[in-house]
């Protein structure tokens, strides 16, 4: 047992990083907004933040009844601080979310750097806007977000080699104690 706790561990602790980059609804809780009777929360993920694919999902609440507003529409646009003539627009929807209690929409940062979101959700009862500021970091070198697709194949090699190992050793002991001279 202590063999396998000494390969597991640090298995455990290079396959960690590998979460961080899934995508999904919730995240990191960027605004959260109150208007009315409404409440919206906006989340993006990955954690932290970078140029590429982003997952902003978004979540409208009555606030007297506690219950998501499904059928709200939710628009969204990010625009980079450095080039305000330039934006990018999106429509989240309940289709493209995990959690379809959200509305999530899956946008394409093409650069790092300081981005000024506007969320506009539009309900029965009106239209609330909701506005925040987030820092997209510098996109991950390409080597670091493929290489656990090059490395799996050695952990099978290493468990393989391990399992060998101790097959061989435990097949020594029985094999000493049978040739035992009595004497």
């Amino acid at each position: 047992m202590h063999a396998i706790a000494k390969l597991a561990i640090p298995l455990w602790l290079l396959a960690g990083p590998c979460v961080v980059v899934a995508l999904a609804d919730g995240g990191t809780v960027r605004a959260v907004d109150e208007q009315g009777d409404y409440r919206v929360a906006v989340f993006t993920s990955p954690n932290p933040l970078r140029a590429g694919p982003v997952d902003v999902s978004v979540l409208v609440q009555n606030t007297v009844t506690g219950q998501t507003v499904g059928d709200a529409h939710v628009a969204l646009q990010l625009t980079r601080r450095d080039r305000p003539g330039a934006s990018i627009y999106a429509v989240a929807s309940s289709a493209a979310a995990t959690n379809k209690l959200m509305q999530a929409a899956l946008v394409e940062l093409p650069a790092a750097g300081w981005w000024d979101v506007e969320v506009e959700s539009t309900t029965d009862d009106g239209t609330m806007q909701t506005r925040f500021a987030m820092e997209a970091l510098p996109p991950l070198p390409r080597w670091l977000t493929v290489w656990p697709w090059f490395t799996w194949p050695l952990a099978a090699v290493v468990l393989f080699a391990v399992h060998r190992g101790l097959v061989g050793r435990k097949q020594n002991r029985i094999q000493s104690i049978e040739c035992v001279p009595i004497g």
